[in-house]
């Protein structure tokens, strides 16, 4: 049995565990994201490992039972199995990415690999010797996720704090540009994002910051740690030593929330997940479960993928942990709203001096949150990737001003309960982002390489507002400022001296000044951004040709050359002959609507429409709710056939009750003709 173990072991560490390890070891951030435990990572890492091999095995030995040939038939279908994996594993190795080719070598492998181990004794005893690799592949494991498997405490902090009465809220949203908080004027649009706008109005607003990079594994380390970010690695406090939680830890109450970065030790932040010793089963499971999604992306042909589910791409830097955004709206979508007010309640219920860290995952997508934080439905158009429509990126930059304004109603609540508590006067609040997106057709939300400088500009200028203790006015600055001298700042306003380093500078008194603002990406490529405030702004304004950044937050359902129409009674019209029929995929949820908090509503809506013949260039649905418009469908513009729509529909329409949905179209020329009610 320990001679076929070897075997087994030999394969399956070639055929599984070095793609799925090699690939999580360049990709730590996964374990972080997933708030894995030591325990529960170095239990990954050797079920991985052995756990192929040791199955085999007990498979192997229970065919015993059933005698010799049978025993020895299980033993070459084994390796017979694990061959064929190998195969495609290679295949994939070599660049063979098509169905035949990939197939034919794993076929091949299978083929030859169980005869010559049957008939060949060198070859029984060179996949013994082979073994030897698993433990190579394992050293390489350990080494890439150190601080995983061995975390730490962190350096002990030297510092002395002088203004130790000055408490400390920093809330750190995520995905979050600043082009879309600006009104025409270019000051924070007060009308659509008042509780931002309220900050603004008491606070210093450092209109000229920059993220330091693109993705939060490398972004937020950045802010709490002000270090230049490690283009290898993960955001493990083993990484980045030298924080905000350990500098402080201590010395004054710590506490901080961290849906996806690893920086605060333990001991300090207390929680179960993710501290040494943990072991949750349904975590196990869960991670197990996406590995068995990554692996078989990993190796398996292009036929046998599509049934695999979708990891959308999601091993490349940051978007290792792409999923880990899906998991948070999964257990609840408001769970990060709520993230933000167990921030603010650890303040409050804490009456003594504290500095607290609260990373909300917002406005990132899923974006599903509406204004008055309603959850809407899904759309398969609306990804984490920008389509070719200029349609496509209105819809998807539609839903995400809608989950802004949820963020919007968060900050205002959190500034509220800080209030009423007496504990905003002497606390410095920080209203910051990691970094920003970015909805340009055909090009990625984040992954960008600087040669397209309108894309860098929504990425990396993010929004920056400070109020300082006693500050009771608000204030502009145009101070050349990134998100590295945000810690500095918080240590200069607290009085606190360390001998620690960090590579921003405080901007609580004077402009930093004698400069280069270079930002990386997390792909390795760097820029310096020289530019001032009227880069956002150009920006902005290009955004407002999508969709206005007129009116209340309403209005962003007010599109198209239709947008004067939503919100309007749409009296009788003539009948539309030129569609033949439209479906409306919740439709039932227009029969019972609730307009209570995290209730379902189906202010986003998706079907099809089938076209008795083509239309116009310009022609556009009107989505009509009780008789009044809530919505555009701009597919229709010089289409035929069957079409494929999303609609984005005035979310304050969608009181609590029943409601009639009907469908009208706009000619070019501004006549309305109705369709009717959704079959």
């Amino acid at each position: 049995m320990r001679r076929h173990f070897l075997t087994y072991l030999a394969l399956s560490t070639m055929a599984v565990a070095q793609p799925v390890l090699d690939l999580y070891g360049k990709n730590p951030t996964i374990f972080s994201a997933s708030k894995m435990s030591t325990l529960e990572a170095g239990f990954f890492v050797l079920a991985v490992l052995l756990g192929p091999a040791v199955g085999a095995t007990v498979l192997d030995r229970a065919t015993r039972w059933f005698g010799p040939k049978v025993n020895e038939s299980m033993r070459l279908w084994l390796v017979a199995g694990f061959s064929f994996l190998l195969g495609l594993a290679i295949a994939r190795w070599i660049n063979v990415d098509g169905n035949i080719g990939s197939m034919a070598i794993g076929v091949l492998v299978a083929a030859i690999l169980p005869r010559l181990y049957d008939t060949q004794k060198v070859i029984r005893e060179w996949s013994r010797w082979l073994s030897v690799l698993s433990l190579a592949v394992l050293a390489n494991a350990v080494l890439q996720l150190q601080p995983v498997l061995f975390m730490t405490n962190g350096p002990q902090s030297d510092a002395v704090i002088a203004n130790a009465d000055i408490s400390v809220f920093h809330v750190v949203f995520d995905e979050f540009p600043l082009y879309a908080l600006l009104a025409e004027d270019g000051t924070i649009n007060a009308e659509r994002f008042p509780g931002f706008a309220q900050l603004a109005t008491e606070s210093t607003w450092f209109r000229n910051a920059v993220a330091e990079s693109n993705f939060t594994h490398q972004a937020v380390p950045a802010l709490l740690a002000s270090a230049v970010p490690e283009q290898s690695g993960g955001p493990f406090l083993a990484q980045y030593p030298k924080n905000i939680f350990t500098v402080f830890a201590g010395k004054t109450a710590v506490g901080g929330i961290e849906p996806v970065t690893s920086l605060c030790p333990p001991d300090v932040c207390g929680g179960s997940a993710g501290s040494r010793g943990t072991f949750s089963v349904s975590r196990v499971k869960s991670f197990f479960r996406d590995a068995s999604y990554v692996y078989g992306h990993r190796v398996l042909p292009p036929f046998l993928r599509s049934h695999v589910p979708s990891i959308e791409g999601a091993w490349g830097g940051f978007g290792a942990v792409a999923d880990k955004f899906k998991e948070q709206f999964g257990v609840g979508a408001l769970s990060q709203v709520d993230a933000l007010a167990r921030g603010v309640k650890a303040m409050v219920d804490d009456p003594s001096p504290r500095v607290q860290v609260t990373h909300v995952l917002l406005p990132h997508a899923p974006w599903r949150i509406t204004p008055d934080l309603r959850v809407a439905p899904l759309s398969k158009s609306i990804s984490t990737a920008n389509p070719e429509s200029e349609d496509g990126v209105r819809d998807t930059y539609q839903t995400f001003l809608y989950q802004l304004a949820g963020a919007d109603r968060a900050i205002s609540d959190a500034i509220a309960s800080l209030k009423q508590a007496g504990r905003w006067d002497n606390t410095l609040f920080i209203a910051s982002a990691d970094h920003g997106i970015s909805f340009l057709p055909t090009l990625p939300q984040r992954h960008t390489d600087f040669t397209d400088m309108d894309q860098a500009n929504d990425i990396y200028r993010v929004p920056l507002l400070v109020k300082f203790p006693k500050q009771t006015s608000g204030s502009v600055s145009d101070c050349a400022v990134t998100n590295l001298d945000v810690l500095p700042t918080i240590l200069d306003v607290t009085g606190t001296s360390t001998s620690w380093k960090f590579a921003g500078t405080s901007f609580a008194n004077e402009c930093p000044t004698a400069r280069e603002r270079r930002v990386v990406a997390a792909t390795g490529e760097s820029q310096v951004f020289s530019g001032g405030f009227s880069e956002a702004q150009a920006r902005a304004r290009h955004y407002a040709d999508v969709v206005s950044n007129v009116g209340g937050i309403r209005r962003v359902a007010a599109v198209g050359a239709s947008a004067l129409l939503i919100g309007q009674p749409i009296g009788t019209a003539e009948s539309n002959s030129g569609i033949a029929s439209w479906t409306l995929a919740q439709k039932k949820m227009f029969t019972k609507v609730s307009d209570t908090r995290g209730s379902r509503v189906p202010s986003l809506i998706t079907g099809t429409i089938t076209l008795s013949g083509p239309t116009d260039v310009g022609t556009e649905g009107i989505v009509v709710v009780n008789g009044v418009a809530a919505g555009v469908i701009g597919e229709l513009s010089g289409a035929r056939d069957v079409v494929e729509y999303t609609a984005i529909l005035d979310y304050s329409l969608l009181t609590d009750g029943a409601h009639t949905v009907e469908l009208y179209l706009r000619a070019p020329d501004g006549t309305l003709t109705k369709v009717g009610a959704p079959r």
